[in-house]
């Protein structure tokens, strides 16, 4: 048995998503690369060390923001499949950021392209608050982050637009109905 896709005209506005995601990527990499500029951590030091964090200020909003940076790009996904975990849901959706959100916009958005990108902005507009936050110098232990939570309704919204646009293309959205009645 085949299926046969239609790609919709509004497609490339998920596309354009996804291509915004990379210049989140070259973002946290230049704001990075400022913050480790001004600790002074040399290269090819992934963070300062404990102590050195707990000595300068620099030297600790650095480490927030490579972990920001890292959080981002972590654990690529060979597979580009989004695939549920022994790990607890809020741990799992943070590993693997880039790539879940890659992987569920273009599931999604072949049939929600308008909404996918919708949700996608926001998945990228709470990932740089999420950056931004991590890095405030008025924040201890890195809490701004939490302000960029809102990631998540983008994340969840795209994760759940894959599965109903999976269940579509695989023909089993009767056979989901009727469990459901």
């Amino acid at each position: 048995m085949s299926t046969q896709l239609t790609i919709p005209s509004e497609y490339g506005y998920v596309l354009l998503t996804a291509s915004l995601s990379t210049l989140v990527g070259y973002y946290h990499l230049f704001h990075t690369g400022n913050y480790r500029k001004a600790a002074k951590v040399p290269y090819p030091n992934a963070y300062a060390t404990a102590a050195e964090a707990k000595e300068s200020k620099e030297k600790y909003l650095f480490n927030c923001a490579q972990r920001s940076h890292v959080t981002f790009l972590e654990v690529p996904n060979p597979f580009l499949i989004t695939l549920p975990t022994p790990l607890p849901p809020l741990i799992w959706l943070e590993r693997d950021q880039r790539s879940k959100f890659l992987t569920t916009l273009l599931i999604s958005g072949l049939n929600f392209p308008l909404f996918s990108s919708a949700m996608g902005l926001i998945w990228i507009a709470g990932r740089i608050v999420y950056l931004r936050g991590y890095t405030d110098p008025n924040k201890e232990q890195g809490a701004g982050r939490q302000r960029g939570s809102f990631n998540y309704i983008g994340g969840l919204g795209l994760l759940g637009g894959a599965f109903v646009s999976a269940i579509s293309i695989t023909g089993m959205g009767d056979k989901v109905m009727e469990l459901l009645r």
